[in-house]
Parts: C-alpha cells; sequence; structure tokens
C-alpha cells in the first residue's frame, strides 16, 4: 500500500492508475482472505502484474523502476528465508523426480550457457534479468496457491483487478485515453491520425495485441464459469464481463486473439460434449451464439468497418462480416510488408538460421533479434512475434522439443486432473479451475504469436504457475471434492 500512496504524491497527473491502484488495493485488504503479510503482499503483486510498465517509479529521463518488480524483488526474498528455514530440504532426487521442476533447471542452467556463444552479450545479461523476474513471479504464483481456498482468493484478486480493466477500455473505445504510455502514442500516432486510434483500448498494455491476449485469457475463465454457474446474480455478473471483454477485443482489432477466442470457445463446446456435460454444453454453446450474432451485428454498422479490416483480411473470419471484401490478397507472403507477412517472414528466417545455417543450439538468449536484423528482410522487425520461434531462435532444436513437450504435457496432466474432479464434484472449484486453465493454456497456443515478445508477459506466467500448483498438488485440490456450482 506505501508503494501506492508514494505514486499518488511523485505522479499526481496519473489520477486514474493511482485511483484504480488504490481501490483494489483497498478491496485487496479488506476483501480478501490473508493470513500473513508475505500473502498480501502476493497480492499486491498481482495488482501490480496487471499495470506492469504504467506503474512505476521515475529514476532517469524514461529509465523507471517497476513497483512490481520492487515488490516482487520483496516477496522473493521473503520466499527464500522461508524455503532456508524448512526442515527437512527437498532431496535433490525427489526435485529431479518431478518433471516441471527439472525443466526449469534444465532451461535455466542452459539460458545462463547461451550467454556464452550470443553475438550481443549486453543484450542476453538484460534479457536474463527479464527471465529472472519473470521465473520468481510464477514461482510466487505456485508457493501462495497449494490448495483450494488460496487457489479461490487469487481469482478474486484476478477479478477485482480485471472488472475495472474493462471499464477502461469501454471509456478509451470512445476516445477517452489513459494517461498512460502505448505504441500509438510514443509514435506521436494521436497527433499525426487517423483518429480512429484513440478509440483502439490498450488500458495498461503496451500495444492493443497485448491487451487482446489478455483479453482471450479473461474469456477463458469467464466462459466456464458461466457454464458452471446457476446463481442468476453471479451469471448475470460474467455475462455483462463477457460481452464487454468481447467490445474490448473487437475495438482492439487484434485478428489473433479474436480468432483464438472462437476457437477457444469452439474448443470449450467440444470438450463438454466429449465428456458428455450437457448442461455445460448448453450454457457454452449460448455464449457461442450471443459471440457470433454481437460480432455480425457489428460487423454491419458501415462505421464499425474500420475496426473490422483485419478480420476481412482472414478469410475464416471473413465469412462472419457483412462488410466483407469480395477479393482477397494472400494472408501471407514472404519478404511481403504487414503484419502477417511480417510474422511469416520472421518465421522463416529463425527456422532458415537455426537449421540450415548450423545454429542448432540457437543464437543465445535475446540474439535471435540481433540475426533477423543482420538478414534484414522483415521491414524493420526484429522482434520474434512468437513465443515458440523466440524459445526455438534464442534456444535451438533441443530446448524448443523440450519446451513443447512440458507445454502439452501441462494440458495433458490438466485434463486428468480435470476428469477425475468431475467424477466427484463435477461442478466443484477443482474442476472449474482446470477447465479454465485447459482454455486459457491451449488458447495461448497461438495467441503467443500476437504480442513481439511474450517473455515479459506475466498473464503467461501467472497461468504457468497456477497449472503447475494444480498438478503438483492435485491430492489436496481434489480432496473433499464440493458437489455444488463453484461460488
Amino acid at each position: 500500500m506505501f508503494f501506492i500512496l508514494f505514486n499518488i504524491v511523485l505522479s499526481p497527473s496519473l489520477i486514474v492508475v493511482n485511483a484504480y491502484a488504490l481501490i483494489i488495493g483497498l478491496i485487496i485488504i479488506y476483501y480478501i482472505k490473508w493470513e500473513k503479510y508475505s500473502e498480501l503482499l502476493y497480492y499486491f503483486v498481482l495488482l501490480f502484474s496487471v499495470m506492469d510498465f504504467s506503474f512505476n517509479l521515475p529514476v532517469l529521463g524514461r529509465f523507471n523502476i517497476y513497483y512490481l518488480h520492487i515488490a516482487l524483488l520483496i516477496l522473493t526474498i521473503t520466499m527464500a528465508i522461508a524455503f532456508i528455514k524448512r526442515r527437512p530440504l527437498p532431496k535433490l532426487t525427489n526435485v529431479a523426480s518431478n518433471k516441471y521442476v527439472l525443466f526449469l533447471f534444465i532451461f535455466i542452467v542452459y539460458m545462463i550457457l547461451s550467454v556464452s556463444w550470443a553475438e550481443n552479450r549486453g543484450m542476453a545479461l538484460k534479457y536474463l534479468i527479464n527471465y529472472a523476474i519473470m521465473i520468481c513471479f510464477m514461482l510466487a504464483v505456485y508457493t501462495f496457491n497449494p490448495n483450494r481456498e488460496k487457489a479461490k482468493e487469487t481469482l478474486k484478486v484476478l477479478l477485482y483487478t480485471t472488472i475495472p480493466v474493462l471499464i477502461l477500455g469501454a471509456f478509451e473505445m470512445m476516445a477517452i485515453r489513459m494517461p498512460v504510455r502505448n505504441i500509438f502514442s510514443d509514435g506521436g500516432w494521436y497527433v499525426k491520425g487517423p483518429h480512429y486510434l484513440q478509440t483502439i483500448p490498450t488500458v495498461f498494455f503496451y500495444n492493443p495485441n497485448n491487451y487482446g491476449v489478455f483479453l482471450v485469457m479473461v474469456m477463458s475463465f469467464v466462459l466456464p464459469f458461466i457454464a458452471y454457474n446457476r446463481t442468476k446474480g453471479q451469471t448475470g455478473l460474467f455475462w455483462v464481463i463477457q460481452i464487454a471483454a468481447l467490445l474490448n477485443l473487437i475495438f482492439s482489432t487484434s485478428r489473433t486473439s479474436y480468432i483464438v477466442m472462437l476457437l477457444t470457445v469452439v474448443g470449450l463446446i467440444m470438450f463438454f460434449m466429449v465428456t458428455r456435460e450437457w448442461s455445460k454444453f448448453r450454457r457454452a454453446v449460448a455464449v457461442g451464439m450471443v459471440t457470433l450474432i454481437i460480432f455480425y451485428s457489428l460487423s454491419s454498422i458501415p462505421s464499425m468497418s474500420i475496426y473490422y479490416g483485419k478480420f476481412n483480411d482472414t478469410p475464416i473470419v471473413n465469412m462472419l462480416s457483412i462488410n466483407r471484401k469480395v477479393a482477397q490478397q494472400p494472408i501471407a507472403q514472404f519478404g511481403d510488408e504487414g503484419s502477417t507477412s511480417e510474422r511469416w517472414t520472421i518465421i522463416v528466417d529463425i527456422i532458415n538460421g537455426v537449421i540450415k545455417e548450423g545454429h542448432p543450439q540457437g543464437f543465445g538468449v535475446n540474439n535471435t533479434a540481433i540475426y533477423l536484423k543482420e538478414i534484414g528482410n522483415t521491414h524493420g522487425i526484429v522482434n520474434p512475434h512468437s513465443l515458440w520461434f523466440e524459445v526455438l531462435g534464442d534456444f535451438g532444436v533441443g530446448i524448443f522439443l523440450y519446451f513443447i513437450f512440458i507445454y502439452l504435457s501441462l494440458l495433458w496432466d490438466l485434463i486428468k486432473v480435470y476428469l477425475e474432479s468431475i467424477k466427484c464434484g463435477e461442478y466443484g472449484f477443482t474442476s472449474y479451475l482446470t477447465i479454465s486453465m485447459i482454455g486459457a493454456l491451449g488458447g495461448f497456443i497461438l495467441t503467443a504469436f500476437a504480442p513481439s515478445s511474450v517473455i515479459s508477459f506475466s498473464q503467461m506466467w501467472l497461468l504457468y504457475g497456477l497449472a503447475a500448483t494444480v498438478i503438483i498438488h492435485r491430492k489436496k485440490f481434489l480432496e473433499n471434492p464440493s458437489k455444488i456450482p463453484v461460488e
């Protein structure tokens, strides 16, 4: 709370940012169940992770220290002290027997070693710090969610932080901008035009693609809640959240995120059909129908065509738009300009560089950008724009395949936990949490292609931490299951 009050005094011009932090901070203190100050600090870390770069301590020029990083450092020290005091300490053999812990250890060691062959070691070391911060964040999520009760409180905090974000996004859709830097303000586009750029919401996220990924993750938790909950008041609230998130997503013009959102809805519908959970299936279908109706209806409004431009260039999504184009250009061509073509060119370049040009070990942490800059055929875009190919480019074939295996293992283990949970508590919290994470992690396979880089995208690491704690502590999450709808 000290950081929030300090920022109110230091940066009074950021009144909306400070008000958001203050209100949610007070809610955390008085409405979230916490037992120790370290636990309270963890919930504030969750709050700061949403605000990220918009909530910082100015030091020199544009060099700022994020309050997220300060709070996380204190929390990490607290966790380290608590771990050292544990008796007995975990044995190395027990640690090595856990495939997720083993992967994390191997990944960290390999990442450090990759600095030795990185062309630009300065950039590599800088990115090592980013990885260290996000790994500590993931470990905090894992540590403070050892059972259902704690995980419920985490989801409550995420709910309280999300609702105001959607409201702020609605204001930005009306060209009432937040006093927060983003890709358009940094490029001077609000002055140069066109005017509709002022109506593309970004809120606390630097660009609309990042915001779009966040919105898809939100809807991955909202849709199952609607499918699970039978309390009219709560279900009504989540319907409002779902529609608000959808409208924010359309105005964000994030094509990848919207397509993934559709696929996530379809995937959850098919999942409930396979598991023969017909009540959940019908509710999921209802969400899908409302989603299509809203998208289709808005696409018929001429003034909305500027937000459907990218959608209309995509054949599958184009079929849902009344104002669709008759003649369409190819989605992507190697070496051409345009976001899709540039991403395709980046993928081809990285594959060629790693496999054909003899860099199977990768270019070294954060050095894929150096290679892309040297190739020079991506029109100035040098960020990998994909989690998967960032891993391939930085760490090579071995870690790339290992990472895919671990990611798929997470999904498979979550499915197994879900199938166990519905045997005794079909509408219990554990089954709700696992199906939401299956949807979010499954969708992230594709939304990971939207942002320029997702390594500092805290919501991704949040999902990893939650998934790991449910899988590793599955007995605690499955014992004494609730048989009533999730509350």
